[in-house]
């Protein structure tokens, strides 16, 4: 459970508290109010006040009762704003298609005398070796090739790469960034999903629960419509319907809120296979226990 989820916890069970107390409170007066006019009609009754006294206190009474169970109704409308606005963040655990027993050490990339550029080179003398439960970081200044380094893994046409190369198949390796390339925004989201497997439509629609697409305009929502959030969480579906022996990452926390950030980590945290990660944000990738770094640089 993350220290966010626990503070939300902690704050909503006050409030629950508080929520408790002012309806007994409120019920409280309302009942003291009852009984104080009760009395008060007894009295009258048994001309036990003079009538015009006991009818100004009667409505002296009724008065007060009605301005605290006035204050009340307001303080107990103010809490129910409060926790409407309060809301636990929702969690993602994914199923993966591809279990963790499923995985062994073999290495899946292995780089070796090998540059790539594209009319020139970016990178030379690249020795890299991923096995298939490897989690590593892909480091390195702003412009030193990190990315193209990531496209030739993926087999992009574009990069020209020399040496010696072992790579997955590319339909056994996934890819997200920060812009959820992965995804045809013609496509509805529940379309997203069918493409990918072969389900019945209610196990796609217990999927796409579980990454928090669960009314019916929501899965039937174009990909174009939906806000970053979504798209990201979209993309993470997808990822865990067919699920790659490697995934890469290229600075998929670029420009996302606080939450999807969280559920990105969620996913991440419980993915069974190798990743290959380039991030800035050192926070991120502890997060998602990478645990090595491959640094690139000056064209090495």
């Amino acid at each position: 459970m993350t220290m966010q989820r626990q503070s939300a916890e902690a704050e909503l069970a006050v409030l629950k508290r508080q929520k408790k107390e002012m309806h007994e409170a409120l019920m409280k007066e309302q009942t003291r109010a009852k009984t104080s006019r009760a009395q008060g009609e007894k009295h009258i009754a048994q001309r036990k006040w003079p009538t015009m006294t006991s009818g100004a206190k009667a409505r002296r009474a009724e008065q007060t009762s009605g301005q605290k169970k006035q204050a009340l109704q307001h303080k107990k409308e103010d809490l129910l704003d409060q926790l409407a606005g309060l809301a636990l963040p929702e969690i993602i655990v994914p199923t993966f298609s591809l279990q963790a027993n499923e995985i062994s050490d073999r290495v899946l990339v292995s780089v070796s005398q090998a540059s790539v550029g594209y009319d020139q080179s970016i990178l030379k003398d690249i020795a890299l070796s991923v096995t298939g439960r490897m989690r590593l970081a892909i480091a390195g200044k702003n412009g030193s090739g990190k990315s193209t380094l990531v496209k030739a893994i993926l087999g992009d046409a574009s990069v020209a790469k020399t040496g010696e190369w072992i790579v997955p198949k590319r339909s056994e390796i996934g890819y997200l960034d920060q812009h959820y390339s992965s995804l045809d925004p013609q496509k509805t989201v529940l379309e997203t999903i069918q493409v990918e497997v072969d389900w019945s439509h209610a196990e796609i629609r217990k999927h796409l629960n579980t990454f928090l697409f669960r009314k019916n305009e929501e899965v039937n929502t174009p990909v174009a419509h939906l806000s970053g959030g979504e798209k990201a969480r979209l993309a993470l579906a997808q990822i865990a319907a067919k699920t790659p022996k490697l995934l890469i990452l290229d600075e998929v926390t670029n420009n996302i809120d606080l939450e999807t950030r969280q559920h990105v980590i969620e996913v991440l945290q419980i993915y069974p296979g190798a990743l290959i990660v380039i991030s800035h944000d050192a926070d991120f990738l502890k997060a998602i226990g990478i645990h090595d770094e491959f640094l690139v640089g000056e064209k090495k």
